[in-house]
């Protein structure tokens, strides 16, 4: 193979109380990787749309570029690979680093034998985000791989698929200003009461059984955040008015996708989804606030070849 073109999803980290361990795919929303093969070694980035001018073309500083050159070393390629990126995932919040590193990842290994699984590509897309963001998080790595909602251990290195509820609608408002990874980081606290310990624990361990059991509901109602959020919240303008509009419109559940600015909303009904995106939306003019609005659903398959 010469050429491969690659799509990876965006994803919501967290998923509220799950904090750096579950995550989950977006569906409608990713990046794109064109790959080539060339006899020089190493990764050249020759072409970057979607990111308003503001990612670098040296791919030693480009998630896209370090994932790609990660796959190479790890395979001993002695051809190098040249990419182009389109940016597919909106504002912040959604995975869009992410996105980039499984894109590029996933596409060197399919110019290259297909070797690795993705499983084995995880760890090395990872270094890019760890790279960027100085923590090694699986969060939307995994799920943006994966597909579906995924347990994500950043201890192990590991990243189990728990799968996917079709009938979970996700509402995703995007703000026009973003938030940095390393913000939202520096205002968590370093120590949590015991009583949110376990409130988050019980949560996220309910995510993860609504997941198995495809129930939409039971999962939408647990998405309860007590260590996170309430750190976050003041660094998102209008966030409680948002999350209030949305749970008063008939959301289940409603919470920070990642470390921010994107905020994302569940419901299984089609009908509500509609109503609850104009909630917050209107939320988010209270303050001034210029949002966009996404009704989703989980991605099924994470990253995969496109035509």
């Amino acid at each position: 193979m010469k050429s491969v073109r690659v799509f990876a999803p965006a994803s919501v980290g967290n998923i509220g109380p799950g904090f750096d361990v579950l995550g989950m795919a977006l569906a409608g929303m990713g990046d794109t990787v064109a790959a080539v093969r060339r006899p020089e070694p190493g990764v050249s980035i020759t072409e970057i749309t979607g990111d308003r001018g503001r990612l670098s073309y040296k791919a030693e500083e480009n998630t896209a570029g370090i994932s790609a050159q990660a796959v190479l070393d790890h395979l001993v390629c002695r051809e190098g690979v040249s990419l182009t990126l389109h940016k597919g995932v909106p504002g912040t919040g959604l995975g869009s680093s992410a996105a980039s590193a499984v894109a590029a990842a996933y596409a060197v290994n399919l110019l290259f034998g297909e070797k690795l699984s993705k499983a084995d590509l995880v760890p090395l897309a990872a270094v890019a985000e760890s790279q960027v963001s100085r923590g090694f998080f699986l969060d939307n790595i995994g799920p943006s791989m994966m597909g579906g909602v995924t347990w994500n251990n950043p201890f192990t290195k590991e990243v189990v698929s728990l799968g996917r509820i079709e009938k979970a609608i996700i509402v995703v408002a995007i703000p026009d200003f973003p938030l940095l990874t390393k913000e939202s980081r520096r205002v968590l606290p370093g120590m949590i009461p015991m009583e949110h310990f376990i409130s988050n624990m019980a949560y996220a361990s309910m995510i993860a059984w609504a997941v198995a059991k495809k129930d939409a509901a039971r999962f939408g109602r647990s998405i309860q955040d007590r260590v996170a959020e309430a750190a976050r919240a003041p660094l998102i303008k209008g966030f409680e008015d948002v999350k209030k509009g949305a749970l008063s419109a008939g959301a289940l559940g409603c919470s920070i996708s990642g470390a921010g600015a994107s905020i994302f909303a569940v419901t299984d009904d089609p009908k509500r989804a509609e109503k609850i995106g104009r909630a917050m939306e209107k939320a988010f003019q209270g303050h001034q606030v210029v949002s966009e609005i996404r009704i989703t659903r989980m991605d099924r398959l994470g990253a995969r070849m496109i035509k």
